[in-house]
């Protein structure tokens, strides 16, 4: 009698199993999608006993030697095969939670995947050019929850939905700076609609001696561009060459002065803008250091 008891616990446990894995697997549909809800007989029925016990693995992904320093995620080669990848084993039902975050080192990305064994986990990422080719390392170990719960997206900010400007939220807001007699200030709003309108302006002994408006928008091809019109100038357009974590740079080489544009938000707080480039023969380059201020 016990014998039979403690296989009917085993056989409980496995249903059981069975139903929270389906739950998390709903919880991890899209936030714009409604999930389906699924009755918890139908996924105690598919639960077979004699299968392999699925269990739960922490992936981390950490840029490799084979990363591009000078390119944008989206930007690597192999990035939308990755992509792919990982649609494919969340359509299966093996990727339960995916996610970016950035330590000390580096930016990383974390995914909880359901398998039978390690090596199970690996095979998943057998087909993905971007571990093949090292530009992601990958790491796997267990994963032990001892809290129950469910993983959500926070709701949508003002920002357009997977717009390329949504990483420039640090450039957002008022900033202001001194050389000498000149004060300059710079006013970025967020991005909405997929730009980020600017303005600025250049006081030297209580007169405005320049001003400029700004906008970093979107290009056909999905490049952010800046577009500026400085006071007596025509508009010009230099397209972003280089991105990285609070830095980016625009480029237009066949501008006068400046050909590049760069913005760079320092840990201690400094908006370091910068322009630069050719100028009567040689390379010239002009420093702008703010730090936030009121918008008035």
């Amino acid at each position: 009698m016990c014998r039979n008891l403690i296989e009917k616990l085993a056989l409980a446990a496995l249903m059981l199993i069975g139903t929270m894995s389906s739950a998390v697997q709903a919880a991890t549909v899209d936030s714009t999608k409604a999930a389906p809800a699924i009755p918890a007989a139908a996924a105690v029925a598919k639960v077979d006993p004699a299968a392999p016990v699925q269990q739960l693995y922490i992936v981390h992904l950490t840029t490799g030697p084979g990363w591009n320093k000078d390119k944008a995620a989206n930007e690597q080669a192999g990035f939308k095969e990755h992509s792919q990848n990982l649609s494919r084993m969340r359509a299966e039902g093996s990727l339960i939670l995916g996610a970016r975050y950035k330590d000390s080192a580096a930016d990383k990305g974390m995914l909880v995947v359901r398998a039978s064994n390690p090596e199970a986990v690996t095979a998943q990422f057998a087909r993905d050019p971007m571990i093949r080719d090292k530009q992601f390392v990958l790491e796997v170990a267990d994963f032990q929850v001892f809290y129950d719960g469910f993983v959500a997206r926070p709701p949508k900010t003002s920002a357009t939905a997977d717009s390329p400007l949504n990483d420039l939220g640090w450039l957002a807001g008022c900033w202001s700076g001194r050389t000498g007699k000149i004060e300059f200030r710079e006013h970025w709003m967020r991005e909405t609609g997929g730009m980020m309108l600017g303005m600025a302006r250049n006081v030297m002994d209580g007169k405005a001696v320049s001003h400029e408006s700004m906008r970093i928008e979107v290009d056909a091809s999905g490049t952010p561009a800046y577009v500026a019109k400085p006071s007596g100038q025509t508009e010009a357009t230099f397209r972003a060459i280089k991105r990285e974590a609070n830095g980016i740079v625009f480029e237009n080489l066949k501008h006068d002065f400046p050909q590049r544009i760069r913005y760079q938000f320092k840990p201690d707080g400094i908006l370091h803008a910068r322009i630069e480039g050719m100028k009567d023969g040689k390379e010239a380059g002009v420093d702008f250091l703010m730090r936030r201020a009121g918008c008035e």
